[in-house]
């Protein structure tokens, strides 16, 4: 995909055929899917199935919301940012932003809708967005499938990166009715990232969303970066606060479509966040976060977090005593040369200076996923990094201590291949543990990763119940082996 401005990666296996296969979204360059050979190659066949769309598209969320056995797309479009002026060099050029590309959500023109597309098989996806009724233009870049009314039907949360969040509840797969403001009366005003899991495992789930455009009206100390955000734009800017929250929200579920936000009581907040990502990080049954966060040259370094969950009481900020923070490798590196005696003489950072100067910015991730990268049954960490190579975070917890977990993948039959949608309950040591089949792992980031239960001193694994999206149910009993993957096949 060489000279086009790629966004989010996302795999699912879209044609049931039990390979993943990969769609890529650009900026402005086409959309691209490409179908899986199942031999190690790929081809594209984004013209043929209609998921070509170009645009300024961003989150791309696979999920079966009519549960017919074949994976849907919601396609996220942030909105019209950039101007027709190309800059750069062959193949890598760009369209450059707008001036007051920020202030672009107060300006209607530039709205561009995220769209929803219908599988209807043999690799082909119809448009239905004003058929299902998911009417409205919103900045969003992501997004998130949740089972809000516990019908067994997916809804959506629909993030908005300047203004109110959207919720979409599902009508048994008819069509979308927007209860956003009903549901959710105050959401985080500048969202990012998203997800769902049952923080304190009581069987329901619950919701982070990260919030990077309120951090972003001012600056603030080190000692600030885990504080609610002091909103500084006018209100002709962000409008008057009402429906929003300044900074990271979380709803804790109560009930079938009852859910209150505890961010600050719980301790979720962090600086400057992209997107989330959750796992069991200490084995100890209670899912853990890891935020993506920083904003790179001209900013200040800010830090990546790591919120270790206090037995579902709350969260406790880890990164500094898990060696996720500081960074390996230094806080900055290399971000350009200027001529200061030349064609940079005006450039901010060259006053005073003569000759080539070279300009440092700080590091910061963007995205992340969580998995089990060396097969040795605890979860590691690999980031994505704006402007330089990925960190792989190992963990060396399985050398410390006694780890008990079970991994578990599904394969579908009258559901999608991939068990998107299913809810898996693993029963041990006298708990149940919870977790949903979504696919999403980080920020712009969609993954067929297996499930992971961190299983705590629990000694056997007495059951594992599976409700698909078909609505069959499913129970394993005893044995079944600790420390393994177990593969689940619906019958």
């Amino acid at each position: 995909m060489a000279g086009r401005i790629s966004v989010t990666a996302s795999f699912a296996d879209i044609d049931n055929d039990g390979d993943a296969d990969l769609y890529v979204t650009t900026v402005r360059g086409g959309n691209v899917l490409f179908e899986n050979q199942g031999n190690g190659r790929f081809r594209d066949i984004s013209a043929e199935s209609g998921l070509n769309y170009t645009g300024h598209s961003s989150g791309a969320v696979f999920f079966d919301y009519d549960r017919d056995g074949r994976l849907d797309l919601l396609l996220l479009n942030v909105g019209k940012y950039t101007t027709e002026t190309l800059a750069g060099d062959a193949p890598y050029q760009y369209y450059l932003a707008f001036d007051d590309a920020f202030h672009g959500h107060l300006m209607p023109e530039r709205a561009e809708r995220s769209l929803l597309y219908h599988n209807e098989g043999s690799n082909r996806f119809t448009d239905v967005t004003d058929q299902m009724g998911l009417t409205g233009s919103f900045w969003s870049g992501d997004a998130s499938v949740v089972d809000v009314n516990d019908d067994g039907w997916p809804d959506l949360y629909v993030l908005n990166m300047q203004g109110n969040d959207q919720y979409f509840e599902n009508d048994h797969g008819r069509g979308f009715v927007n209860r956003s403001r009903e549901q959710f009366p105050r959401t985080s005003w500048g969202s990012m990232g998203i997800k769902v899991f049952d923080f304190n495992n009581d069987g329901r789930q619950d919701i982070l969303v990260t919030d990077m455009h309120s951090d972003m009206s001012h600056e603030v100390d080190f000692d600030q970066e885990k504080q609610k955000s002091d909103m500084q734009w006018p209100v002709t800017f962000r409008g008057d606060g009402s429906t929003s929250i300044w900074g990271n929200s979380f709803f804790e579920k109560d009930g079938a479509g009852r859910y209150r936000e505890v961010s600050d009581a719980i301790g979720v907040e962090n600086y400057c966040p992209w997107g989330p990502s959750v796992g069991d990080l200490n084995a100890d049954g209670f899912d853990d976060i890891f935020i993506a966060s920083g904003m790179n040259y001209p900013y200040r370094y800010e830090i990546n977090s790591v919120k270790l969950n206090n037995v579902g009481h709350g969260f406790v900020d880890a990164e500094f005593a898990l060696g996720v923070e500081p960074r390996s490798g230094g806080l900055a590196a290399p971000w350009f040369r200027l001529d200061a005696s030349g064609k940079d003489r005006d450039h901010k950072d060259a006053v005073g200076l003569s000759g080539e100067v070279e300009i440092w910015g700080a590091r910061a991730s963007r995205s992340a996923a969580i998995f089990d990268v060396d097969g040795d049954g605890d979860l590691d960490i690999v980031t994505n990094e704006f402007n330089t190579a990925p960190m792989i975070l190992i963990s060396n917890l399985a050398e410390r201590t006694r780890v008990r977990y079970l991994e578990v993948k599904l394969m579908g039959t009258t559901s999608n291949r991939d068990g998107l949608g299913a809810v898996v309950r693993v029963i041990a040591g006298g708990a149940t543990y919870a977790k949903v089949m979504d696919g999403n792992s980080g920020y712009l980031s969609h993954s067929l990763c297996p499930l992971y239960f961190g299983l705590g001193s629990a000694d056997a694994v007495d059951r594992v119940e599976v409700t698909w999206p078909s609505g069959k149910t499913q129970v394993l009993t005893a044995p079944i082996a600790m420390n393994a993957r177990l593969e689940v096949r619906e019958p």
